[in-house]
């Protein structure tokens, strides 16, 4: 507090001036909630305690800070991109016993999990009779490719050999993927419209009785 004389002789005071952390977790609240980082607004103050201790520079406080909001954004499109696909169930492709399918060739099957088909619009198109893991695969593959940061939609063949696809199978098809690039994605907001369709541009796995089929986010 100091005080100060009036220009009519009288004393006033004046309030202390606020030192520079006051109100620092409500501005750090409305600034993360701005910028919508909520993962920096969760942890921001037990990682400065970390930083004090550990002697952490600015640069190495702002990097771990930057380096959870990216984890969880990322977890959070993966897990999005995943429940939008449609998989009657997930599966992964550490999952799958290859003992079983010795004829699979285990460098095939690493090539395509690295999920570059999708990149050169390239189809996979898996044939073998029912019951050997053809559909595990394509789901595996799904979600490899989901991580990788891809929109996937998994589809019954019999549903797109349906009468009313045959009749209009471009306007069908594209309604459906339409729907899947429409929805919120955590990592950039709401999708953008785009024109495209299953093709060159939308490389797909078919695996009797499925199709997976397959973009990049835009």
């Amino acid at each position: 507090m100091s005080a100060s004389r009036s220009p009519n002789g009288s004393a006033t005071s004046a309030p202390a001036k606020a030192t520079s952390s006051d109100g620092l977790p409500a501005q750090l609240a409305y600034l993360t909630r701005v910028l919508k980082v909520p993962t920096i607004a969760a942890c921001w103050d037990q990682l400065a305690d970390q930083a004090r201790d550990s002697n952490w520079s600015h640069e190495e406080y702002l990097a771990a800070l930057l380096a959870r909001q990216v984890a969880d954004r990322e977890a959070a499109g993966n897990t999005m991109r995943i429940r939008t696909a449609q998989f009657p169930q997930v599966k992964t492709l550490e999952d799958f016993n290859l003992d079983h399918l010795p004829s699979l060739r285990r460098d095939v099957l690493a090539h395509l999990a690295t999920g570059t088909f999708v990149a050169k619009a390239e189809n996979v198109i898996l044939l073998g009779p029912p019951g050997i893991g053809k559909t595990h695969l394509v789901i595996g593959l799904g979600v490899k490719t989901a991580q990788a940061g891809y929109s996937v939609l998994l589809d019954t063949a019999s549903k797109l050999d349906h009468p009313t696809v045959h009749r209009a199978p471009e306007r069908q098809l594209e309604a459906e993927l339409e729907k899947i690039r429409r929805l919120p994605h955590p990592a950039r907001g709401p999708a953008r419209r785009s024109a495209g369709r299953c093709g060159p541009a939308h490389p797909a796995m078919v695996s009797p009785p499925l199709t997976l089929s397959t973009w990049p986010v835009t």
